[in-house]
């Protein structure tokens, strides 16, 4: 089972996914106290046989400015170059179009040449770097191109080849649009097979067409979700919403699908498609959960976990802006486990999970249910396709 070194890894999206993927995280990490009570949270369910995840790993809170690659190796009792995977996203909002972009200048800018670091003292087989889009641009293309150049130069007899792919998490089963940049660098010289330029294998898209599977979309990702009341009773955790004042109740009841409310500026959901994309918001708060596509609310942690394809077992610490902010934080577990059966088949020479056992890995079922119930309306509709009669 290979073997990941979890770096900025918040809420646990990019871990629970590369776990139902076969991964085992032996080290994660995070500077957020919230997201490491997470972690530790979903361990000591796994512990006391209850679905979880991380049994094995050594969770750390710690600025990773002040955390070495040698404390890591100790705490897993790994040696420098054992570690099959280090796995793991800076923090995105310096380089986000959504966001100021200050790039260097934002002290947040500067943690990818901290992962540079540790990838650096730890040595691992592989590595996989996330972040968002905006990286590609920021400073002219300057940061994500010296990153490049570094992460590529030869260092102690070593080097990574190193290849980038930009995907779109709604392509592989997520119920959300979502797109990613994703670095992934291989060891040579250690008997690893090669990466392609295709990455990891697109299983849906909007038309269905050419044997993939229409999005999964919103009304796949609640329905079968309890009411906010019900899911109390049953221990579905993060399921509790803002509080309303009558003038906002009405606007959100007013909007159409896909419409922008003016004043809070955000929009209601189509049951119809895919999720837009969650918005964290900065340091104090002012996430973006979108609005509820029946009722006249935005979507509560959990629902937004949903349409990030979280498992409803997996739940985060803290009230109010804490959970949405690790969820919004996260890489989607679906787009994990893609990327981790991607690493699997191409990279360790590995069987990849198969896509049914990973659904149910990850808790799933309601969208795996509603993939079999579109392929089933697909070829319905191809039988009935009538013959043309050649005359």
């Amino acid at each position: 089972m290979p073997t990941v070194i979890s770096l900025f890894s918040g809420g646990g999206g990019m871990d629970c996914g590369l776990e139902a993927a076969g991964f085992e995280t032996r080290f994660a990490t995070d500077v957020d106290r919230h997201s490491i009570i997470t972690l530790r949270h979903m361990r000591l369910r796994q512990y006391l046989g209850y679905r979880g995840g991380l049994l094995n790993a050594q969770i750390v809170q710690r600025d990773i400015n002040n955390l070495t690659a040698q404390e890591i190796l100790a705490a897993t009792k790994m040696e420098v170059g054992q570690p099959d995977l280090l796995a793991g996203g800076p923090p995105c909002q310096s380089f986000s179009v959504f966001g100021r972009r200050q790039g260097l200048n934002d002290p947040r800018g500067k943690l990818v040449y901290q992962y540079l670091r540790i990838l650096r003292g730890i040595r691992p087989r592989v590595f996989l770097f996330e972040n968002v889009p905006g990286l590609l641009t920021i400073e002219n293309g300057e940061v994500f191109a010296h990153f490049l150049h570094e992460v590529q130069k030869p260092f102690e007899g070593y080097q990574y080849r190193v290849k980038k792919y930009v995907l779109e998490a709604a392509k592989f089963g997520v119920p959300q649009f979502r797109t990613r940049v994703v670095v992934i660098g291989v060891l040579q010289g250690v008997g690893l097979g090669s990466l392609d330029s295709v990455g990891p294998k697109e299983t849906h898209s909007l038309s269905g067409l050419n044997g993939l599977i229409p999005y999964n979309t919103v009304e796949d990702a609640l329905v079968d979700l309890p009411s906010i009341d019900e899911a109390a009773l049953m221990g579905i955790r993060n399921h509790i919403g803002r509080v309303h004042g009558d003038n906002i109740i009405d606007r959100y009841r007013n909007l159409r699908f896909g419409e922008r409310d003016p004043k809070t500026r955000i929009n209601k959901l189509n049951p119809e498609r895919p999720s837009y994309t969650i918005i964290v918001g900065s340091d104090k708060g002012g996430g973006k959960g979108h609005v509820h596509p029946y009722q006249p609310r935005e979507v509560t942690p959990r629902e937004s976990a949903r349409m990030q394809s979280f498992p409803d077992w997996w739940g985060f610490s803290g009230t109010s802006r804490h959970p949405i902010r690790q969820v919004g934080n996260a890489v989607p577990p679906l787009l994990a486990s893609a990327i981790g059966n991607y690493l699997r088949e191409q990279v360790f020479s590995l069987p990849v999970i198969q896509h049914e056992d990973v659904m149910d890995r990850l808790g799933q079922n309601h969208l795996l249910e509603a993939e079999t119930r579109k392929i089933y309306n697909q070829q319905q509709i191809t039988d009935q396709v009538p013959l043309l009669q050649i005359v």
